[in-house]
Parts: structure tokens; sequence; C-alpha cells
């Protein structure tokens, strides 16, 4: 009679663990992270492209700037070499981003490798354990040595859960349109003085 009054007032009751893994289910982080390096590899290559761009304009830019000195247009010069500069600017902060992009990205695929390898080496230590366990009864001796190996195989798992630095990204300075004049300058007494010879 027991049994029968358990299954009739048996209601549906909720495990509390089930449902909240369920409500805090966790994916696979795996996927997730290869596909975060896949996005930014993909930024990466659209910053190479942006890169080129503005590399080629800074290229017309100091041309133009060096033919202004040349027919002693100081002012075409000077305005040229405002927009060089800011031109540089951008240049610098695209290829300080790309760089950043690429850390990130490689940092991510150092974390996929260390979790690899953490995932290797799980199973290891508990074997390692079971072993030191049984092996301890019937070798003497055996006991200190796999104690040993398991001592390394847990700091190797420990270094793996260690933290690394940060990324760190700089900035330039901003007061370039004297430097560009005088590079300027520099190419186009150049050019001068091959005209003569």
């Amino acid at each position: 009679m027991p049994g029968f009054t358990k299954n009739w007032t048996h209601q549906n009751k909720v495990d509390v663990k089930n449902k909240l893994n369920t409500v805090f289910k966790r994916d696979p982080l795996r996927p997730k992270v290869d596909n975060a390096v896949n996005k930014l590899q993909l930024q990466v290559t659209k910053l190479d492209g942006m890169i080129a761009k503005i590399n080629e304009k800074e290229s017309t830019l100091f041309k133009k700037v060096v033919n202004a000195i040349q027919k002693h247009d100081a002012d075409s010069a000077k305005a040229l070499s405002n927009e060089l500069a800011e031109v540089r600017k951008i240049s610098r902060m695209l290829n300080q981003t790309k760089m950043a992009l690429e850390q990130v990205s490689l940092r991510l695929t150092t974390v996929t490798d260390m979790g690899d390898v953490m995932v290797a080496l799980g199973p290891a230590i508990s074997s390692v354990k079971g072993l030191k366990s049984r092996l301890g009864k019937f070798v003497p001796g055996a006991d200190n040595e796999i104690g040993s190996i398991q001592t390394v195989l847990e700091g190797v798992m420990g270094s793996l859960n260690g933290g690394g630095n940060g990324i760190n990204i700089s900035t330039g300075s901003d007061g370039e349109i004297d430097q560009i004049m005088k590079e300027a300058s520099a190419v186009a007494e150049h050019r001068v003085n091959e005209g003569l010879l």
C-alpha cells in the first residue's frame, strides 16, 4: 500500500539541479573561440585592404608635397603636409588596430591550444592517481615515483591555468607637419642634385 500512496500522490517534482542546468546551459567553449578567431581574421583582412589604400594615398600626397616644394609653393606644401600628417595618423591607427586584433587572435589560438592540452592531461592525471593507489600496494616505492609524476602533471595544469599579459596599444605623436616638410625637402633636394649631376 505505501507504493500505491507514493505513486498516487507523487507530484511531478522538478530537480533543482536539472532546472538550473537547463537555465544556465553551457555550450562548448572551443567552437566559440574558433568562431571569434575567424571573425578577427576577417577584420584583419579588411584592415589590410584599408591600410594598402591609405599607404597609396600617403605616397601620392608625399609626392605632391615634394613637387610643391620644388615649385617653391610653400602654402601648398604646408597644406598638403597638414593633410599628409592626418593620413599618417589614420595609417598609424589602422596599423595599431590591426596589430591589436592579431594579438587577440593569437591569444585566442593559444587558449585553444592550451585547452587541448588540458583536455589531454586531465585523464592522464586521473590515471596516474589511480595507478598510485593500486601499484603502491604491490611495488614498494612506486607510489613515490608516481606521486612525483602526478606533481609534475598537476604543475603543468596549474601553469596552463595561470594568467598572461594584457594587450597594450600605444599611440603616436601629433606634431608631424615639420617632420614631413623636412622629409619632403630632403627628397626635393636629392631630385635637384640628380638633375644637376
